[in-house]
This record gives structure tokens, sequence and C-alpha cells, in this order.
């Protein structure tokens, strides 16, 4: 599970950043649903991240998926490869410093703490703490090639440390369990649902259990879907000779079926009697739906396993009617769901859902063009008038919070009709 996320000097993030999934001191409102208890640390089962168009909401996202490809991939694959680097564009000196990550998750009862600081052809520095029953030990330490913290079973490892790769990956290539629990959460436990975005085939194997479809298929119904079942097939997978050699030299496994899902819906005639039935692929349903299909999975999926894993869903109300999304909202609240749910949306009334002054954050622009992300749990009046029916929506109109658009509708008319002109006059001439 996600602790809490720092950025810095990334995109349009230039100063840093936290997006915290920690509780708040002292709040205790809705704490037996929306939230993980635990005597360590208490963690919150859903973050929901507001912000204009433009405002860097999708930054955040792309910012754990920049560090979660890093990880996966060793940085770079060869010495002569740069780096992701994408640090603020409208600063002079922001230009030449490093971009930073900071992740903190935690694995059973046991905190990992992992740092990346980098430029476009070097890792400046890595480090990796762990805490357990409040005590904390740095397990590595790493300035660009030179290790100055090294647990002894790695100490041989400093001179296959390129200046671009992570010691991460190479410790976890060297089975050393530490790091290898960090890499499996990054592989395994945090996942990104966006448009296009395949089903993981360990949910979609899901599909062949009969009761576990029949929850699903009710789920649907509870949803207002027209579908009345569902296949899960395996099916060969072909790739174009430039992707699987690209794979090949990335070193991952090329799997030659992958499962996919179909959807079953009545057909009618044109009297409304139902005449049979008609099977769709999920890529071919309604971007809404197979987002839809991705959440509930990875739902069920946890009800089973128990495997707490962390969902980044960007723009969740972009293909999602209001009253879905809001549904959605309240099951990530509640006692059963095992998963954490981390969302940016422009649907100012989920506002007004069962949730807690904590799990509100928005993200704004200053002047500069620099984003700012903002925890609701910081204003003070947040903290101390956090009512049970504080109407959360409303002030966030208001603009209380910041991170709601100023817009100027007659100007956007004027500018309409000086093209409209400027287009009539061009079809005159």
């Amino acid at each position: 599970m996600l602790l809490d996320f720092k950025l810095k000097n990334f995109t349009s993030f230039r100063d840093e950043a936290i997006l915290s999934a920690e509780t708040g001191a002292m709040l205790r409102k809705y704490k037996d649903s929306n939230t993980f208890p635990s005597k360590n640390v208490s963690l919150l089962k859903n973050l929901l991240i507001f912000g204009a168009n433009g405002a860097g909401k999708s930054q955040i996202f792309k910012a754990l998926g920049i560090m979660q490809l890093m990880v996966l991939n060793d940085g770079t694959q060869n010495v002569t490869q740069s780096l992701p680097y994408s640090p603020f564009s409208f600063n002079e000196q922001s230009q030449k410093e490093p971009t930073e990550f900071t992740i903190r998750i935690k694995k059973d009862s046991t905190i990992y703490e992992y740092t990346i600081v980098y430029d476009l052809h070097s890792v400046l520095k890595e480090k990796l703490v762990l805490s357990h029953n409040k005590k904390s030990k740095v397990y590595f330490d790493r300035e660009e090639t030179m290790l100055k913290v090294v647990p002894n079973n790695l100490a041989d490892s400093q001179e296959r440390l390129r200046i671009n790769g992570l010691f991460l990956f190479l410790a976890q290539q060297e089975n050393d369990k530490v790091a290898s629990e960090v890499y499996k959460w990054f592989a395994d436990d945090l996942m990104f649902v966006y448009d296009g975005v395949q089903i993981p085939d360990e949910f979609l194997k899901l599909m062949n259990d009969l009761e576990l479809k029949k929850e699903m298929v009710t789920f649907l119904n509870f949803a207002d879907f027209n579908i009345t079942d569902v296949k899960v097939r395996k099916m060969s997978v072909s790739y174009p000779p430039e992707a699987r050699k690209l794979l090949q030299q990335l070193g991952n496994d090329i799997p030659e079926t992958r499962y996919q899902l179909f959807t079953i819906h009545k057909i009618y005639d044109d009297n409304g009697n139902i005449i049979g039935n008609q099977e769709l692929a999920l890529s071919e349903e309604s971007v809404g739906t197979q987002k839809f299909f991705f959440i509930v999975l990875a739902m069920i999926s946890s009800q089973i396993d128990g495997n707490n894993k962390t969902l980044l869903i960007d723009e969740f109300d972009d293909s999602l009617h209001h009253d879905l999304a809001s549904a959605l909202v309240d099951i990530f609240n509640t006692k059963t769901n095992h998963n954490q749910y981390i969302v940016s949306t422009h649907d100012f009334q989920l506002l007004d859902n069962g949730i807690r002054v904590d799990q509100i954050y928005f993200v704004e622009k200053d002047f500069r063009g620099g984003s700012n992300l903002k925890s609701a749990f910081d204003f003070t009046d947040s903290r101390t008038n956090a009512r049970r029916d504080a109407n959360y929506a409303k002030k966030y109109i208001e603009g209380k919070y910041g991170g709601v658009p100023v817009i100027d509708t007659q100007g956007l008319i004027n500018v309409l009709k000086t093209a409209n002109a400027h287009l009539r006059g061009n079809m005159n001439g």
C-alpha cells in the first residue's frame, strides 16, 4: 500500500509536492469504512484529486508511472540511453537541477522508503530506508556510482552499477530479499487504469469461476449495464517484428497467448422480443465499461487474495456517468474493499460523498506556471470544523481551496466571434 509519494522538479511541479495516503491526526470520521486502521500507520482507502484542466493532476500519475518504469527497467537499458528527465520548463535554474522522487510503501508490517534523484544522464542519488516497529535503518545509500551504505550480501555489486542504472534493480537481480519486495510492489501492486489499458490476466481468469462470474454479472446489473453474461477465452497474441525485438531486448517474457473477456448482450426484434444473444469483445465496449470492469475485477480479486493493490485512475469521471462514479467512490470506502484507489476528477459533486477531509486533494497552478498540490486537511478550518455534514462541494465551488478554473465566458464568446468573422472574411475574399 502507498503511504506517500513526493515529487520535485518534474514537468509542471517545480517545488516539492507530497501526496499522502496516511490518515489525518485526530480525525476519526468514517474510520471503519474509509481507512485501513493499524497500530503502526493507518492508511486511506481512497484519495480524490481535484483541479482545473491543465493544473497538473495527471502529472502526479505520470510521475508515479515514470518511477515504476525506471524501477522495472533498470532506469535505462544501456550506458548510452538517457533517463526520462522532464524538469520544470519555465525556470532557467530548474532546467539544470535534478528530478526527485520519493515513495513510501507498506508491505506487511515493514515500511520501505525509496528515493531516486536523477538528471538526463545520471542517477545522482538512490536510497532505501526500512522502518519496522518505529525503528529505521538505511539499507543502501548510493551517490552516483559510489555506495555509501550497502548490505554485506551486495558489497561486490558496485562494479556492476551503471551511472544511469538503478541499484535496486541490480540488487533484486542478485535475489536480495529486501530489494525484491520493493521491486515486486512496483511490478504487481501498483496499477494504472486508463483508456486502452489491458486488464491483467490474473483478474480476467477470475471469470472462469462460476460463482465469481455470477458476482460480476450481478454487479453489472446493479450498475444498469445491458450485459447478461461474460466469458473469458485464451487468445493467441501476434506482435509486429519491431515490438517482439524490443521486448526481447528488454529481457521481458513474450506471452504467446492472453486472456480476453467477452460480454454477452440480448438481441431484440422490432417488437422488443428477445431473439438471441450477441457476443462483444470488451475492447469493443465503451471506455467507461472497460474502466468499470478493471475496477470491479480488482475488487473481486482483493476479496479472494487480500492482495492490497494500489490503483491509480486518471480522469476518473471522464467516461463514467456521475451516478456510477459516485457509486464506485462509495464502494471504495467500504469495509469490503481491500484495495487503495487514487483518482483524479473534475466531478466536484463527489466531494459530498461519504468521504473524509484528509481524502481530498487540490491541484492548482501559480502565475509562474508551477503546479501546487494541497490537502484539504491542511486548511485550518478543515481541521477544526471537519463536521460530519461539512459541505465540501459548496466550499470547492466558492474557490475556498483553489483549484477552480476562472472562466471568462464572454471572453470565449468574443474569441469565437472574432474567429467566425475572420473565416467569413477569408471565404468572401
